[in-house]
Parts: structure tokens; sequence; C-alpha cells
């Protein structure tokens, strides 16, 4: 970074123009003479306070001088830390996360700053301040290397919360950065990061790797929970508290493996997950956010069991099952996905609920449809697998214009996102009621089918 001018020289040339002297300028712009001196005579660091002090003198925009501040006074020294931290914080406050890299960079070598700059990473990261923080974690894991550290560990970690986003794959890339380093977290931020990843490795369909995250996490929340409430540790204040009331790591771990069952079919063992999670009755707590995350719970269960009993042939839970998502707008169009999906697996006819919710879906639909792109590699799972399901539905009980109309939906937007499996189990569920496809929707049919190779051609 090269600047044809300096403060100095743009300080000089202000004092000149405006006819000031140092005394005179000193007492417009509200700074010690010393502090004009030091920019004068290119002395060591003074404060980013009193650079704002000059710059506003000077009647210049607040951050106008950070880059030559950087270059002229901090690259060649090392300057005083309490010059830094408070730097960080006004380059954050003006969005100049660029001057964040660059300093940081320069002092990760030195042993005393690196500790410091992760506090402010830290401090950045609670202070929901997200970007800065990113920058300094990004510099530190470049400088840690290939050693294992708690604080490479834990920059990991919180690079991966930040980055958490609709791409799964990239939410996956970044856990399995995380995975390798999980015993160098302490035990606190382990039980947060093993909820954290378990999710990420679900979203992707890692299974087995997820069923033994939640495991872990339930071992490991069991072990804490018995310390918690030794008779020597029961009125002592922990250290450090983890994000949830220590019960809620054990009843998610049940959660996540009820979740992780229903997605591979066994909605028995599912249920007796639920059950697991839905009996809190030896929690000890009793205070608001452990009563707020108890009912939390229970509430997931209730839905849960509603949901695996209608899975597993209950005919009579869905009534129930229909309550439950009916009290949370969110849940309808997920909760009416599975009783579409379980009506297709058990036979069971749930006219009398599409027709109920017949607004709901055609709403959501037509939201869904109108999206013409989605991001890269963000598919539109619920929409696609709920198109192919009431296709199925509609399909297997002869009502073949609107199960077409719904196969042909989920097929266009399963070629848009470029999604192969989805596609597949389109074209499969095509072919089994090709025969009784209209002339109109067997070349509609045929359209994609032709897109779709030319694309590949491409």
């Amino acid at each position: 970074m090269e600047h044809t001018t300096t403060i100095r020289t743009e300080l000089e040339q202000f004092m000149a123009r405006e006819d000031l002297s140092i005394i005179q300028f000193c007492e417009m712009a509200d700074v010690e003479t010393e502090t004009v001196h030091a920019i004068l005579g290119k002395k060591m660091p003074f404060s980013v306070e009193q650079l704002d002090r000059v710059t506003y003198g000077m009647r210049l925009n607040p951050g106008h001088f950070y880059e030559h501040y950087i270059e002229e006074y901090l690259v060649e020294s090392l300057p005083d830390w309490r010059h830094i931290k408070p730097f960080f914080t006004r380059c954050e406050e003006l969005g100049k996360l660029e001057c964040i890299r660059q300093t940081s960079y320069l002092w990760l070598d030195n042993t005393n700053y690196a500790p410091l700059l992760f506090e402010v990473a830290e401090d950045f990261f609670i202070h929901d301040k997200h970007a800065a923080a990113a920058l300094l974690y990004k510099n530190i894991v470049k400088r840690e290397g290939g050693r294992r550290s708690e604080r490479l560990a834990l920059c990991q970690y919180r690079l991966f919360i930040l980055g958490l986003g609709p791409d799964k794959e990239q939410n996956v890339d970044a856990a399995n950065r995380v995975f390798p380093l999980l015993d160098q977290l302490d035990d606190i931020d382990r039980l947060d990061a093993l909820r954290e990843l378990a999710i990420a490795y679900i979203q992707r369909k890692l299974w087995d790797l997820a069923k033994d995250l939640a495991q872990d996490m339930d071992d490991e929340a069991n072990f804490q929970y018995l310390l918690m409430h030794q008779p020597n540790m029961v009125n002592q204040e922990p250290l450090k508290k983890p994000q949830r009331p220590m019960f809620f790591y054990m009843a998610y771990s049940n959660y996540l493996r009820a979740n992780i069952c229903e997605a591979q079919g066994d909605y028995k063992q599912a249920l007796q997950y639920t059950y697991a999670y839905a009996d809190l009755s030896w929690v000890k707590e009793t205070d608001e956010e452990t009563q707020y995350w108890l009912n939390k719970c229970k509430e997931w269960a209730r839905s849960s069991i509603c949901l695996y009993k209608m899975l597993t042939g209950d005919v009579s839970a869905i009534l129930d099952y229909v309550t439950c998502i009916e009290a949370s707008q969110t849940e309808l169009i997920p909760g009416l996905f599975k009783i579409v999906r379980a009506a297709n697996q058990q036979d069971i006819k749930v006219d009398y609920f599409l027709k109920k919710f017949k607004t709901d879906i055609t709403a959501f639909m037509a939201r869904e449809k109108a999206i013409v792109t989605y991001t890269y590699k963000i598919t539109p799972d619920l929409y696609i697998l709920f198109l192919h399901e009431l296709a199925h539905y509609y399909l297997s009980r002869g009502a073949f214009d609107v199960g077409f109309s719904y196969l042909i939906d989920g097929l266009d937007k399963s070629l848009e996102v470029d999604n192969k499996s989805y596609t597949i189990k389109c074209i499969g569920l095509y072919e089994r009621f090709r025969l009784f496809a209209s002339r109109e929707t067997d070349a509609e049919y045929k359209r994609l089918m032709t897109g779709m190779y030319l694309k590949d051609d491409e």
C-alpha cells in the first residue's frame, strides 16, 4: 500500500491553507500539541482517538487517515497495545475491515500480541460484530498453521458458526475443519460444538456421523450434569456456562437421534428416543431458562409422538398431529408434507386434511414456484418433496390430472436446481403412471427431458 501523501503533508498543507499555527490548530481540534508534533516529526504512534480529533479538525471524514496510520506508524514498530485495541474498535465502527485484516496479520507472529488479538476477536464475536470477528479468526487460523491448540479449535468453531447458512455443502466443509479439533475445546464449548456439528451432518444426511456426535453430546452432558450436582458443587457458580441449560443437551441428543431414525424410516426407534426426551421429570433446576427449554422439549415431543405413531400406521394419531401443527404456522406445511408421506407409506386416506388446508398448500406452492432462481447449491427440498408426495398420493388414487400437475411442477423445479436425486424420484414416479398421462402432459414431460439432455451435452 503506497500513498503519495502522508498524514504529515496533509496536515501541513491544511494549516498553511487555513493560515493556522500549531497552537491555533490544536485549540480548534481540541488536541494536544504533543500529538501534532508527533505527526509532524513522525514519532511513535499516538492514539486513534487523537488521530480522530486531528481528522475532525481538518474537516475530513472519520477514518480518513487510517490506512496512512498503519503504513506510517504501525508497520515498522510494535505499538503499545493500549493503542491497538481502540484502533480495532474504531475500524469496526467505521466499517474499515481491511484495516483490521492488515494490522492483525502484522502482529500475529508476536507471542505477546497473538492472545490479545484473539481476545479482541472474542469480544467482537460476543457483541455480534461478526464480520470483524471473522477477519481476526481467519488470520489467527493462518498463523496457527497445523498446530493443534485450543485457540485454533475455538477459531475454527467460531468460523463454522459465523458461516452457517443455507448452503449445506459449505456448512459441512466448515464442520469438517472443526471435527478433528473437538478434543481441543474445553468441556462447555465442546457441548455446543457437538450440537451444531451434528445438525450440519444431519442436513447432509451423514447419519452415522451425526448419530455418533449426538451420543457424544449425551455422554458429555450426563457427566457434566452429575458433576454439577455433587454435594461440594451445588452452591458454586460454574466458571463457564453453556448456551443452554445442561439438561437440554441430553434431551436434544435424543431429539436429534429421533430425527435421524425418522429419516432412515425407523419410526419405532424414533418413538423410543422421543419418549426419552418427553420425560424430563428428573431435571432438578427450576429457574426461568430451564422452564422455557423444558416446555420447548415437551412441545417437540408432543407433536413428534403423534407423528411417529402416524408413520407406524396409527390412524388415530393424525388428528392429534394436526392439532399440534395448526398451533404453529411455521410447522403447518412441513407437517402436512409428513401427513401426505405417511398416507403414501401406510395407505391412509387424508383427503379431508388436504381440503381443509388447501388454501395454505396453494399459497405455499405459488410462493415457491414464483422464485425464479435459488442461490447456488441451495435446493428447495420441502417444495420438491411435497410436490412429489402430493403427486404420488393423487396418482395412486386415480386423480391423474391433479397428480400429474404436481409431478410436472416437481420435475421442472428439480431440473432447474439441478438436483439429480429428486429428478430421478420424479422420473420414476412418472414412468410408473405414464400410461395414464394425457397427451398434453406427456408432451410437457418430453419437453423437460429434452431440455435435460441438451443441458447435459453443454
